[in-house]
C-alpha cells in the first residue's frame, strides 16, 4: 500500500471535495465518464485486484473444521484466478469515537482490518473483492435524532458512491455483488435506493446484496418480498433467485436478551437459501477474537459445521441457538461476549458465513 504521501494527501484533499455525481446528471451512464478522482489511487482500497497491498490476499485463511464427532480437517483457502464476477464490500462502524462526525483520517487501516477479515476476505475463493476506504461517521453519531440524514452519513456515503463510480467506471459489464455490515449497509442500501432500484441496466448486473446487520432501516410490508424502501428489488425467496437483497440480524436465541421493536424487520433466514433449513453451515471465526481453540487447532481459523442453529422469529430477527443434538460450552450468548457486544451483531457473518458463501456461489451460477 503507498506510504502517506504526497498522492495519497493529493487525494485526500480531493475526498473533501466530493461530489454526488448521479444526483448531478440526468443520466444513468454517468459512470461512463467519471473523471479520474482519489478513488483512482491505490491508497483509497483496502482491497482491490492488481494493488500492490491488497488487504483481502494477504492474511493466511486456511481453517480448520471441527466434527460433531470432535474429529478435524485442514482445508487451505484458494482464492479464484480470473473470477467471473466482483464482490463489493463496505466494512462497518469502526470508529469508535463518542462525539459526532466523521473519520476524515483514512490513512491507517488497522480499525478496519477486523471487519475486512472476518466478513469479506473469505469471499475471494468465489469473487474479485473490492473494499474501498471511506469516511464514515462515528459510533457517538448514532446518538442524534436522525443520524441518517446528518451531514456525517451525507459525507461518508458520497464516498462509497464515488467508490462505486470509479468501480463502474473501471469494470464495464462485469456482474457483482453488493456486501455489508452495519453501518456498511446502511450505506449501501442508499446506494441501492439513489443507483440501483431504478437503473435497470445496474439491476441487470447485480447478483445480489448482502446487507446484513442491522435491518431497521429496510422497509418491506409483512408478507411481501418486495415494496416499502425499493419498488423493484425483493428480499431473496430461494437460493437461486438473483437480483435480490439477504438481510437479517442475528441475536441469541434467548428470550430475555431480545431487545423491543416496534415492527417486525425484514429476515431473509441464510439456512434456508444456504443448505439444510434451521442449521447453521459452518460458523467461522478466529483466534484474535478470544475464543478458545480446542487442543491441536494451529490455524488462525477456525470453523464448526452444523454447530448452531438458525431461524427467523416473528419480531424479524435470526435467533441464533445450539442446534439439536448438538452441545458446546461457546453458546451464542456467551459468543457474544468474545466479540464484545451485548448482542450477536458483530458475529453476523461469523454465524452465518457458510450459509453465505454458498448463496453467493448458487446465486453467481444461476445469474
Amino acid at each position: 500500500m503507498m506510504k502517506t504521501g504526497s498522492k495519497f494527501l493529493q487525494a485526500v484533499m480531493s475526498i473533501l471535495g466530493f461530489t454526488v455525481l448521479s444526483a448531478c446528471s440526468g443520466s444513468n451512464d454517468a459512470f461512463d465518464t467519471v473523471p479520474p478522482g482519489p478513488y483512482a489511487e491505490e491508497a483509497m482500497w483496502l482491497c482491490k485486484p492488481g494493488i500492490a497491498s491488497d488487504k483481502c490476499l494477504e492474511l493466511d485463511q486456511t481453517i480448520t473444521y471441527v466434527y460433531e464427532d470432535g474429529n478435524t480437517a485442514v482445508f487451505e483457502h484458494e482464492s479464484v484466478v480470473d473470477a467471473p464476477f466482483d464482490c463489493f464490500y463496505v466494512y462497518p462502524t469502526v470508529d469508535n469515537r463518542e462525539e459526532p462526525g466523521n473519520m476524515l483520517d483514512v490513512s491507517d487501516d488497522t480499525l478496519m482490518l477486523r471487519p475486512l477479515y472476518n466478513q469479506a476476505a473469505r469471499f475471494t475463493r468465489l469473487c474479485a473483492l473490492y473494499a474501498p476506504k471511506y469516511r464514515q461517521m462515528t459510533i457517538g453519531t448514532y446518538q442524534l435524532e436522525n443520524p441518517f440524514d446528518s451531514e456525517y452519513f451525507q459525507l461518508g456515503y458520497s464516498d462509497i458512491e464515488q467508490a462505486f463510480n470509479q468501480y463502474l467506471f473501471e469494470n464495464p459489464g462485469r456482474n457483482f455483488v453488493l456486501m455489508g455490515h452495519s453501518q456498511g449497509s446502511h450505506v449501501l442500501l442508499q446506494l441501492l435506493k439513489n443507483r440501483i432500484d431504478n437503473d435497470e441496466t445496474l439491476r441487470d448486473r447485480m447478483i445480489s446484496a448482502l446487507t446484513v446487520g442491522p435491518t431497521g432501516r429496510l422497509k418491506v410490508p409483512v408478507g411481501e418480498q418486495t415494496g416499502g424502501t425499493f419498488a423493484n428489488i425483493p428480499l431473496c425467496r430461494y437460493a437461486a433467485e438473483t437480483g435480490c437483497i439477504v438481510a437479517y440480524d442475528s441475536i441469541a436465541a434467548v428470550d430475555g436478551l431480545r431487545p423491543a421493536v416496534p415492527q417486525p424487520r425484514p429476515c431473509v433466514d441464510p439456512t434456508q437459501l444456504g443448505g439444510e433449513s434451521g442449521i447453521a453451515a459452518v460458523t467461522i471465526y478466529n483466534s484474535d477474537e478470544g475464543i478458545p481453540f480446542p487442543e491441536g487447532v494451529e490455524t488462525y481459523w477456525i470453523g464448526y459445521p452444523g454447530l448452531y442453529s438458525g431461524s427467523c422469529a416473528r419480531d424479524g430477527f435470526l435467533g441464533v441457538g445450539v442446534a439439536p443434538g448438538r452441545a458446546t460450552l461457546y453458546t451464542p450468548e456467551l459468543i457474544q461476549t468474545f466479540f464484545g457486544g451485548s448482542s450477536l451483531h458483530l458475529a453476523d457473518y461469523n454465524f452465518g458465513m457458510g450459509d453465505l458463501l454458498r448463496i453467493v456461489e448458487t446465486q453467481a451460477a444461476n445469474f
